[in-house]
């Protein structure tokens, strides 16, 4: 083998996907099934639209969310913990902007017997005051010790440039929100939003029909039905008529900075294209951005460029953390590089690293059942399917230069990019 010859590389033209099998239990509540893999392990998770979306209440999707952990009718936090982990289940739950999940992983053997447990937090929790009170004060100590790291109030300051301050997308955190929280608000969404109508399930792994038959004994009751939340809800998007916004802090060896702004939402059918001309911008660690910013200047240990998604929005997102003596520096090398797409054609070679690179990424997302099902519920919020996985291949490998030229010039300008600045 002679290693100073690089490997061929095997253009990635179509992946196989594992089936998923959907199935409507008794009450109405849809199941997405990946029967696949080669361990006897599984994992459920429920998907709620319970995010922040949602609330009327800053930080009650949150914390709702957060607290279903604390115990039920019949059980305390302590026992629901110990009985998870008797089986060496992975329980966990999260809240986000559009949605809440709870998910565990386990054994298959032992997921039967969890189900019920899950069943009563769902239908049963009761959110005791006094974890609340210990749940509030860890976040307040924490919000503090975030509030003096600059990347943390970057980030604050641009979602509210972006979005507007009461937007759910750009509404932040305050001391003052974690007060005004209280147990009532909290069950009040509970028992609003975590029922079937408001749900979707996932179940990954190695499994058998029995399980199905289960899962509807338990989880296809009327009692867990619900009524279907509002679907409708509106938000208006406020943006700062300040497009630059810089945050002094005398005491700062470093600037974080974004910059950004809106652009088409992941619907639009050029959105796969798009993610290929990020992708090169600053998209993966051979981008432009990493290759001027940080190998050529040596501003930074890293720059990206993200494509933010979300089914109400989505945003291009440029964040690094650099010395303040090279801010403006590096600022200017982003425009630079903005309008280097905006100016000249990729040439073929660097476009063709990017498509194998993000080939093998699409191909990494539909490998085995459970980072599948992460890809599936990716493609339901959206109302997508599986289609959507070969057009993003069949895209990656078509674009053109020329192509990504016109989305450069249409949708990376810099001088209309917030720019947002702290230290």
């Amino acid at each position: 083998m002679d290693r100073t010859i690089a490997p061929a590389i095997d253009k990635i033209e179509s992946v196989t996907l594992p089936q998923v099998l959907k199935f409507t239990l008794d009450n109405g509540l849809n199941v997405h099934a990946i029967n696949a893999g080669e361990q006897d392990v599984v994992k459920i998770e429920f998907v709620f639209k319970a995010g922040k979306w949602y609330e009327n209440k800053n930080l009650v999707a949150d914390l709702a969310g957060r607290m279903l952990r604390e115990g039920t009718r019949t059980k305390t936090a302590k026992e629901v913990a110990d009985f998870f982990d008797f089986y060496g289940s992975n329980f966990g739950t999260s809240s986000g902007n559009e949605v809440a999940s709870v998910s565990l992983t386990c054994l298959t053997k032992y997921l039967e017997v969890q189900l019920p447990l899950l069943f009563e937090i769902f239908t049963d929790a009761v959110m005791p005051e006094s974890e609340l009170k210990t749940v509030i004060t860890n976040r307040k100590q924490k919000l503090s010790v975030n509030l003096q790291k600059n990347d943390f109030l970057c980030n604050r300051y641009f979602v509210q440039a972006l979005w507007g301050p009461q937007h759910p997308y750009g509404r932040v955190t305050e001391a003052a929100d974690l007060d005004a929280v209280n147990v009532s608000y909290l069950l009040g969404f509970y028992k609003e939003y975590y029922n079937a109508s408001n749900c979707f399930v996932l179940l990954s792994g190695k499994f058998s029909e029995g399980l199905l038959i289960a899962l509807n004994n338990i989880f296809g009751v009327k009692e867990f039905a619900g009524n279907k939340s509002s679907t409708d809800i509106k938000h208006a998007v406020i943006q700062s008529p300040s497009l630059i916004q810089h945050f002094e802090r005398e005491n700062s060896v470093q600037s974080a900075l974004q910059v950004g702004t809106h652009t088409m939402d992941k619907t639009d059918l050029l959105f796969p294209k798009l993610t290929v001309l990020n992708t090169i911008f600053g998209g993966y660690f051979g981008s432009r951005l990493m290759s001027n910013i940080r190998e050529e200047k040596g501003y930074t240990y890293g720059i990206y460029s993200s494509l933010a998604t979300y089914p109400h929005g989505t945003f291009i997102d440029i964040g690094s953390e650099v010395g303040k003596e090279v801010r403006e520096a590096t600022l200017q090398e982003i425009k630079n590089e903005v309008d280097l797409l905006r100016t000249e054609l990729i040439d073929e070679e660097e476009l063709q690293t990017v498509k194998n690179y993000m080939s093998g990424k699409v191909l990494r997302s539909v490998d085995g059942p459970m980072r599948y099902a992460d890809t599936v519920k990716g493609l339901l919020l959206y109302n997508q399917d599986a289609d959507y996985i070969h057009r993003l291949l069949r895209d990656i490998h078509a674009v053109t230069a020329e192509e990504l030229n016109e989305l450069a010039l249409k949708y990376y300008d810099y001088d209309k990019m917030y720019k947002v600045t702290v230290g």
